[in-house]
């Protein structure tokens, strides 16, 4: 379970990476979203503007929990999909993993994310 767990962190942050990149240039805000590391050690999405400003600072763990989780808990399609991924062999496991990154559940939580990283002041 818990490298079926890392495997989604590792798809899902690049997945936010791109999709707010894609989204706020579409929308004419381009925004980049490195992976940094900050001053603890710990991964943070540096949210930069077009000009090269750093703007927002995002705890990879707060991105993570805000798309998985909902009060506390992971949210239950993403446990069903994580859960169906223990069945099968890797290629089993590969499918649920697109499944849960693909669901309505974690694809409507990036929506919220990145709507309001939009209107976040610069």
């Amino acid at each position: 379970m818990i490298l079926l767990g890392r495997s989604l962190v590792v798809n899902l942050i690049p997945a936010v990476q791109e999709t707010l990149e894609v989204i706020s240039r579409r929308a004419g805000r381009p925004l980049h979203a490195p992976l940094v590391v900050d001053e603890r050690g710990r991964p943070v999405l540096q949210i930069v503007t077009a000009d090269g400003v750093v703007g927002l600072v995002l705890p990879a763990d707060d991105v993570v929990r805000d798309l998985l989780y909902v009060r506390g808990r992971l949210e239950p399609t993403v446990h069903a999909h994580l859960q169906d991924g223990l069945t099968g062999d890797e290629h089993h496991a590969t499918r649920c993993l697109v499944a849960c990154l693909r669901s309505r559940a974690v694809l409507s939580a990036l929506q919220r994310l990145v709507a309001g990283l939009l209107r976040a002041p610069t």
